[in-house]
């Protein structure tokens, strides 16, 4: 399967480099592919594609292009926004039908961050016009994300944990990998793992 990063926020920053750098050298140094679906329209999103553009064409990479089609990226970045307009985008849409098409392959990299991240998972919170859960896109189902993490959230990890779901606090400019064997820990900030044993510290 592809290698998937789950990130906590602040995307596209100088905080975030030495980690995106690693996504892109995982994935051949590109293309990569962007994908500002939780932008609002308009200056929203044409201002995070082109400053997704920049940051990637700054750490080197091959090509880098905006939306779709993206079945050739050897990197896919969905950055954040709003996870119910994301959750619209792909839960049941042939966009999410190609990113998971590309989950299933060897030698590619899917990364999102804050909203990317929240639905790249099976479960998700959802906090706008009311907190509630949903289901996510499913890349990852062994965990559910609380981005911008930087203290206990209990209004949203207990829904989640009462799903059954382990919950990943993951802090802005940090992240977690999985490989579908192993999970790890990158960035500036180690990530915590909830559970209903409790909390744990992901090592960097």
């Amino acid at each position: 399967m592809a290698l998937i990063c789950l990130q906590g926020g602040n995307e596209l920053s100088d905080g975030c480099r030495t980690m995106d750098a690693l996504l892109l050298a995982a994935a051949g140094g590109g293309p990569v592919a962007v994908l500002p679906l939780a932008s609002s329209p308009g200056r929203d999103h044409d201002t995070t594609a082109a400053n997704a553009v920049a940051y990637y064409t700054g750490l080197g990479a091959s090509a880098v292009t905006v939306g779709e089609p993206f079945d050739d990226a050897a990197l896919v970045v969905l950055t954040g926004g709003s996870p119910a307009r994301l959750r619209e985008a792909l839960v049941g849409t042939p966009v999410g039908e190609a990113l998971a098409r590309i989950a299933a392959s060897e030698d590619r990299v899917i990364s999102g961050a804050s909203a990317g991240a929240m639905l790249l998972c099976a479960h998700t919170v959802l906090p706008e016009n009311g907190l509630r859960t949903a289901t996510g896109l499913g890349l990852v189902g062994d965990f559910a994300v609380v981005p911008h993490y930087g203290a206990p959230r209990p209004e949203w990890e207990d829904p989640l944990l009462a799903h059954g779901v382990d919950v990943l606090g993951i802090p802005e400019c940090s992240g977690v990998l999985l490989d579908g064997e192993q999970v790890v820990a990158v960035g500036a900030t180690a990530p915590t793992l909830v559970t209903r044993e409790g909390r744990e510290l992901l090592a960097l």
